[in-house]
């Protein structure tokens, strides 16, 4: 999901860049001003409403922990902190509130760079635009196949190619327009989901097929295709629209219900043995 997302995030983001930079309007103030206020008061209102659940429901080591996590949110570099993480002494990663940030990091440390790269290249080098796009996208996807470690999960670098291919999908989508491709891209963009395991989360293979069935499926994006058309259900929109909320809300749901489920479980097992100690001592 989050490779998916990572793909249709490139691909908005330099639709709106790419036509000001055409139009000469565009304005990093204004691109950066428009990024505050689409992503940190849905951020900051998250983490506010994290912090009496960490306070009732962490121990003073996961206590430790998620405040470390909560900086990193805030400062965008939660993918190198979640990274550098000792998870033989951490606690477990489904038991942290904020785990899921390290792919909105990413996203923001692109939002920071991207900007920068196609102003100058637009500026500079405009015939080369996409050439420049191009390569990058495949020097990350290489990088991929080079690394067996599993760093590359939350590193820029390794994860730049998803974002620059939505980019590639904007760019060639804007002269080109075949339908019907929805077909095969909606197959392959669920193939993976369904059919590989956890064991194959650091693995190029799954992300490519996925993310060639998005692509497939943007490229055939019209207002008449069924796809749209069941897209544009009222309830599916809601949710869509509610996406971000949803994203950002999931995870700590998640961890605190563990939590508290691990906590009620741990509490009756201290009751039954404090029971089965009472009976020997009435035994006795």
């Amino acid at each position: 999901g989050v490779d998916i997302f990572f793909v249709i995030s490139g691909y908005l983001i330099s639709n709106i860049i790419i036509s000001e930079l055409n139009e000469g309007t565009f304005s990093f103030k204004n691109f950066y001003l428009r990024r505050v206020r689409r992503i940190l008061p849905a951020l900051f209102s998250t983490l506010l409403l994290t912090i009496p659940f960490a306070y009732f429901f962490l121990t003073p080591k996961a206590m430790e922990e998620y405040i470390d996590s909560l900086i990193a949110s805030v400062f965008f570099y939660a993918n190198y902190h979640f990274m550098n993480l000792d998870f033989y002494v951490a606690e477990s990663t489904k038991l942290m509130p904020l785990l899921h940030t390290w792919s909105l990091a990413i996203e923001e440390q692109y939002y920071l760079l991207f900007p920068l790269l196609a102003f100058l290249v637009y500026k500079y080098f405009k015939k080369y635009f996409t050439f420049f796009i191009g390569f990058i996208t495949v020097g990350s996807l290489y990088l991929n196949t080079l690394s067996q470690s599993s760093d590359k999960f939350y590193r820029l670098e390794f994860r730049i190619w998803e974002l620059l291919l939505g980019v590639l999908v904007m760019i060639l989508s804007s002269n080109l327009k075949i339908k019907h491709l929805e077909k095969i891209g909606l197959p392959l963009m669920l193939f993976p989901i369904f059919y590989f395991g956890d064991s194959w989360i650091n693995d190029t293979e799954p992300k490519l097929i996925a993310l060639i069935g998005i692509s497939l499926i943007i490229f055939s994006n019209t207002d008449s295709s069924m796809l749209s058309k069941v897209l544009s259900y009222k309830l599916i929109s809601i949710i869509g629209l509610s996406s971000y909320s949803i994203y950002l809300l999931h995870q700590p749901i998640f961890a605190f219900s563990r939590i508290y489920s691990e906590q009620i479980t741990y509490s009756n097992l201290n009751i039954k043995d404090s029971n089965l100690e009472l009976e020997k001592m009435i035994v006795n």
